[in-house]
């Protein structure tokens, strides 16, 4: 979720039952037919945008006033991608992100709560140098055959003959038959002949190949660490540098995440760990890395290649299910909107795919070289942040509600009470917002299980914690940063004052709304038990 941009809707001309985003005929329908036959057309989208937009930095995005366009845009979370560039360089691209949103911050009169999450390189295995002898590419032909060696002679020059490969025991682990496929699987490979160090292929499907492009091989689970030393550089620099989100790529089980929790250490502890579920072994085991990891990521590119493409409508629906059941947030990566890294106009098919994606239940998407190294990095969010509006309005909230209700353990627990009245009574009263007031977060985050179709605003003072909650469908993090009162009452009228002015600024909530309010019955964590519904008054608008 993300903060009102300069696109979104105001409500001043809308009356309560015509909100923008309710859908109410088919959002309240009792079958799934009757659900789709009400979507009108011509109904407006939401206001505010529920889901998340995780935008990868690159070239693209080294400009101050390009980040400052995307966080206007919508963008929630930059992403640093650790597989490519230096290690200064990210950590000039963290200086720069930062420095943007204490500008952005101030000129939203605002703490502006732009998380950063870095992604490590895993077990990525690359191709070498291409040789300046060709110059920046070679081109292998389909039919032809090619050697892929790890002998470190060939490095640094490779060429339509011979491509290096950085795994030290690649051929040991592979078997005749098996494929190897280049550079996001544009250059398709199998292999014939094996020797100590090399691979002999045959190309079947040939390209243009450029240096320190990706191999991976379908099927196969390599014998390798999971994180390398590069790895533990960047993971020391994630820990010095205090990110909010870490990403581990590959991780086939639980043990991943144990062994990375270990090497951040103590001074680590507050960073979330993110998975990266890109193999066939990941999936087998998705249920003992939800019991583990804070969150998600599915990288559809080496996923469907592992699993074959047609399996990966499946497996992606059966993963974000899984996930939001026990509430652990997910996100969607790889081949979104790629037409937008040239074009400033997307393709229709993916924008209903960024659709589907969100229907299926989908926290976050993931921007990568669209904006890394796209054209039009800006644009491209606010296009993300348009459609994912559209498809929101489409959700059939009630059924989906009372889902999560059959799966909700008996007996609940206090908070997990007092956020399923708050969601039912927010679906009821036609809210503008539910509010939560938390110090740790968990009360909004339990609250965005049950999927409220309107923005859920969590006011916390710890600027951590507001970053933190970007990954989390509906939730506004907003960052209170007066002093605490004496008078827990008081302290607690202050903040949904605070919280209630500033949405009534940005024009989602208006004089006479009904919010709904969950809070705790006295200060700190672990104390929410309370929902209530209040109605704004010009007193908070001028407070």
């Amino acid at each position: 979720m993300v903060w009102p941009t300069e696109d979104d809707q105001k409500l001043d001309e809308y009356d309560a039952m015509d909100l923008p985003g309710q859908q109410l005929p088919a959002a309240h329908a009792h079958t799934p037919l009757d659900h789709i036959l009400n979507l009108d057309i011509k109904s407006p989208a939401g206001c505010q945008r529920l889901t998340g937009i995780i935008a990868t930095m690159g070239k693209s995005t080294t400009d101050v006033e390009v980040l400052e366009k995307m966080m206007s845009a919508g963008m929630n979370i930059a992403l640093l991608n650790l597989s490519f560039g230096t290690k200064d360089e990210h950590l000039d691209t963290i200086k720069t992100i930062r420095q943007t949103a204490k500008n952005y911050s101030i000129k939203m009169e605002k703490v502006f709560p732009l998380a950063i999450a870095a992604r490590l390189p895993g077990r990525k295995i690359r191709t070498g140098y291409i040789s300046d002898s060709y110059g920046d590419s070679v081109e292998l032909i389909a039919g032809e055959v090619v050697r892929l060696t790890t002998d470190e002679t060939y490095k640094d020059r490779c060429s339509t003959y011979t491509v290096y490969v950085d795994f030290m025991h690649f051929a040991e682990q592979m078997s005749k038959g098996n494929y190897v496929l280049l550079d996001n699987e544009t250059i398709q490979l199998k292999v014939e002949m094996i020797s100590s160090t090399t691979l002999t292929c045959k190309i079947e499907r040939g390209g243009f190949l450029g240096s320190y492009k990706d191999v991976f091989v379908p099927n196969v689970t390599f014998d390798m660490p999971n994180y390398t030393e590069t790895d533990k550089m960047y993971i020391e620099m994630a820990v010095r540098n205090q990110l909010d989100i870490l990403i581990a790529s590959f991780v086939n089980s639980a043990n991943a995440i144990t062994e990375l929790r270990h090497l951040m250490g103590e001074k680590g502890k507050k960073i979330a760990i993110v998975a990266n579920i890109q193999t066939i072994e990941g999936f087998r085991n998705f249920d003992d890395i939800l019991s583990i990891a804070n969150g998600i990521m599915i990288t559809r590119q080496e996923l469907g290649s592992d699993i074959t493409p047609k399996k990966l409508v499946i497996a992606q629906k059966n993963m974000i299910a899984r996930a939001n059941k026990v509430n652990i947030p997910i996100c969607v990566s790889a081949h979104l909107l790629s037409s937008m890294r040239y074009n400033e106009t997307p393709l229709r098919s993916e924008l209903l795919d960024i659709g589907n994606c969100i229907l299926d239940g989908a926290d976050a998407l993931v921007l990568s070289a669209e904006t890394a190294v796209g054209q039009y990095p800006a644009a491209t969010v606010a296009c993300m942040a348009t459609i994912c509006k559209e498809a929101e309005a489409c959700i059939w909230t009630k059924q989906i509600f009372e889902d999560f209700i059959e799966k909700t353990p008996l007996p609940c627990d206090q908070t997990t009470g007092a956020a399923l009245s708050a969601v039912m009574a927010a679906q009821r009263s036609l809210a503008a917002a539910i509010i939560v007031v938390t110090s740790s977060g968990k009360s909004a985050q339990v609250v965005a299980k049950y999927r409220p179709r309107c923005p859920i605003i969590a006011v916390t003072r710890y600027a951590a914690i507001a970053r933190q909650l970007h990954m989390w469908r509906g939730i506004i993090p907003l960052v209170y940063e007066a002093d605490p009162s004496t008078d827990w009452q008081q302290d607690l009228d202050s903040r949904v004052n605070f919280c209630t002015k500033w949405a009534m600024g940005q024009g989602f909530i208006r004089i006479g709304d009904p919010i709904v309010l969950v809070s705790g019955w006295k200060q700190g964590s672990g104390s929410t038990n309370t929902m209530r519904i209040i109605y704004a008054t010009a007193d908070m608008a001028n407070q």
